[in-house]
Order: C-alpha cells, then structure tokens, then sequence
C-alpha cells in the first residue's frame, strides 16, 4: 500500500549543545508518492543500537539502500559483532509474535494473511537469532529458507504470500489452524531458548566515539 523510508538524521552541532535537546524523531507521515517516511537522530537510533534494539539493525541490515553515508554507516555496520546481544533481539522478536498471535486470537474466526506473516516472521527471526548469535536477516524469503518448516506448512505459508499480494491488506481470510498451532509450539520453543541465550554486552565508548565523529556543523542524513 505505501513504501516505508526509515531513515537517521544528525543535527548541527551546536543542536546537541543546547540547554533544550532537539526532538529525537521525525514522523513525515505518508507523502503524495506513497512513501511512509519517518526517522530518528543518530544519539537515539545509537543508544537503541547499543541495546540491540532490533529496528535499528533492520535498518542497516536493509537490503534496500535508498541513501547513504557510506563513512559512518559503514563504522557503525562494523561495531555490530561486537555489541549484539541476541537474548535482547530474540526476546523482541518473541514480544512482538506474541502481540501478534494475540490479535489474531482475538479477531474470532478470521485474521489477515499479513498478520499471520508477520507473526511467522518475528518466530523466524528470533530462531534465527538464537541460533546463529546474530542479527536476523531482512528479507522473509531469506529466514523461511532457514528455518525448519514441515513442507505442508510451506505450502501454506506460499498460499499466505500469494493471497496477500493478490488482495488488500485487510482482506479477511479463515485462520489457519495448523499453521498457527505451529506457530505457538514454535513461541514455546524460542521461550525456551531465551533462558540460555547471550545476555548483555558491556561498554559504550564506541558508540559515543561514532557520535561524536560524526555530528558535524551541519544537519546531514545517514542513512536509510
């Protein structure tokens, strides 16, 4: 329905040296070109980075780069082994299936292709994080080729694909039992696997080194 354009943005200098702090998000909302365009400063989109916040590392991860900074992008993209932490990555991704599946339980006997892909696609990811101790990739066809999927539910899930290309994103469809029994044996597995996985990694001098290298005197965008 609309293009999501996320994007950091680093004010002048002299911005970050005020008494008041400058706003820390911009939400364009969706222009005349469909494009959903919202962005958050570099000090945020860092602290959250830091915390392994998995937003951020979709960003840089994006196989889609519309511009870029190569420099400190480039820098950042290189702390990212060093500061991941996969128990906070993998409990987001676990959250948020876990909101998800719950609006589909309340929805009654129907739900949408695109939420029930959305929750496939967070259980995905926080498997993929507790196995490989790093960032899930981007792109949906990338993490279903990964994971352990018994062959009825991959042809189910290519039906889903299918229907939700084909339809509105509020198109009604029945819920698909086996599918989503399959989901919430898969959400007690990762719960599981959050107990063992790789807790916190200390130290922020890098991120405030890349912070400070790269405010400059004047506002200048970053990346996606």
């Amino acid at each position: 329905s609309d293009y999501d354009v996320r994007f950091v943005f680093v004010w002048p200098r002299e911005r970050y040296l005020s008494v008041s702090l400058p706003p820390e998000t911009y939400d364009l909302g969706v222009d005349a070109e469909n494009l959903d365009l919202s962005g958050w400063d570099l000090r945020k989109a860092l602290r959250l980075f830091g915390k392994s916040n998995a937003a951020v590392l979709e960003w840089l991860g994006s196989p889609i780069v519309y511009r870029e900074d190569a420099g400190p992008v480039g820098r950042w993209r290189g702390l990212v082994a060093g500061t991941f932490t996969p128990r906070s990555a993998a409990a987001h991704y676990y959250g948020l299936g876990r909101n998800i599946m719950k609006r589909i339980g309340e929805g009654g006997g129907t739900t949408t292709a695109k939420r029930v892909l959305y929750a496939l696609r967070a259980v995905f990811a926080a498997r993929h994080v507790l196995r490989e101790g790093a960032p899930a990739p981007v792109p949906f066809a990338e993490l279903l080729a990964a994971s352990a999927v018994p062959d009825r539910r991959r042809l189910e899930i290519a039906e889903l694909i299918e229907s939700k290309a084909s339809a509105t994103e509020s198109t009604a469809i029945p819920r698909p039992a086996a599918l989503l029994e399959f989901l919430d044996r898969e959400l007690v597995a990762v719960s599981a696997g959050l107990a063992d996985a790789e807790g916190p990694t200390p130290g922020s001098r890098e991120l405030n080194a890349l912070f400070r290298d790269t405010i400059r005197p004047t506002a200048s965008a970053i990346a996606r």
